[in-house]
C-alpha cells in the first residue's frame, strides 16, 4: 500500500477553514431556529423562528398591511410568556409587524455574526487559530 502524502499546510488551513465555516455557519442556523425576543404584545414573549414559522409570520405582517382592515382587526400567534408558557395569541396590525420587526432584526444580527466570524476565519493564518473563532466569542 502506498501511504497517502500529508497534506500541504496550505491544504490543512483550507481544510481547517471549510470546517470551521460550516459549524459557525450550523451554529448561526441553529440560533435562528431557536426563535427570537419581542415585547410586541407589551411584556417580552418568545416567538419561534423555525422556518414554517417564519412563512407565518411574514404572511401574518402581509395581512395586516392589507387595505381595508377593519379597526379591530388580530391575527392569532404562537408565542410564550416569561414563564415558558406557549399560547396562540391574539396580535393587533402593530403587534404583528413589532413582532416582525424583530424577528428580521434577530435574525440578520445572526447572518451578521456568521458573516464576521467567517471573515476572521478567513483571516486566520493557522489552524489552531481557525478552531479558536467559534460561534459562542463574542
Amino acid at each position: 500500500m502506498v501511504p497517502t502524502p500529508a497534506p500541504s499546510a496550505a491544504q490543512s488551513l483550507d481544510e481547517a477553514k471549510a470546517a470551521q465555516k460550516a459549524i459557525v455557519s450550523q451554529a448561526c442556523q441553529d440560533a435562528i431556529l431557536a426563535g427570537f425576543a419581542s415585547s410586541a404584545l407589551g411584556a417580552t414573549h418568545h416567538y419561534p423562528a423555525k422556518f414554517t414559522d417564519q412563512q407565518n409570520l411574514n404572511a401574518s405582517v402581509v395581512a395586516s398591511l392589507l387595505p381595508g382592515l377593519a379597526a379591530d382587526w388580530t391575527t392569532p400567534f404562537w408565542c410564550a410568556d416569561a414563564d415558558g408558557t406557549w399560547a396562540w395569541l391574539p396580535h393587533t396590525a402593530a403587534q404583528i409587524q413589532q413582532a416582525g420587526r424583530d424577528g428580521k432584526a434577530a435574525i440578520l444580527a445572526c447572518l451578521t455574526r456568521n458573516q464576521q466570524l467567517a471573515d476572521a476565519i478567513d483571516a486566520a493564518t493557522t489552524p489552531d487559530a481557525v478552531q479558536a473563532i467559534v460561534w459562542g466569542n463574542p
